[in-house]
């Protein structure tokens, strides 16, 4: 691909209606293991523990979150922390249109303690675990 006309590479990978979105962001996707405490992806908005059995893993995703304070000063307010999709394309392509899974990182403390079916499973669904 011929790249001295980088307006061209630009339209192709970058939307400006797309990242201009407080959810699109530098920050990593990390795979974490599901602790239970986590109620809902973002991505589909179902709970985890409706689908066929709670997951063993969910990808993280630190994102803006706006939130109003209703005591006091009646205010708007942003915060970042971390949202969590299921491990699916299908959960985390609607907000994040150019996510590949490739993108997953995780945690080398994690990434020792996977099984090797926990890996099969991963790989199943598009993330490849180096252990």
């Amino acid at each position: 691909m011929n790249r001295c006309n980088s307006e061209e590479v630009d339209v192709r990978h970058y939307d400006p209606e797309i990242h201009r979105k407080l959810h699109q962001n530098a920050n990593p996707f990390v795979l974490r293991k599901y602790d239970g405490r986590i109620k809902k992806c973002r991505g589909c908005k179902l709970s985890f523990k409706s689908t066929t059995g709670a997951p063993k893993y969910v990808i993280a995703h630190r994102e803006l979150y706006v939130y109003g304070r209703v005591k006091g000063t009646k205010h708007l307010l942003m915060t970042e922390r971390n949202f969590f999709y299921h491990c699916d394309l299908d959960c985390i392509r609607p907000r994040h249109p150019y996510f590949d899974m490739c993108d997953v990182t995780a945690h080398p403390a994690m990434v020792h303690c996977l099984a090797e079916s926990d890996n099969e499973h991963l790989q199943s669904k598009g993330v490849f675990v180096c252990i």
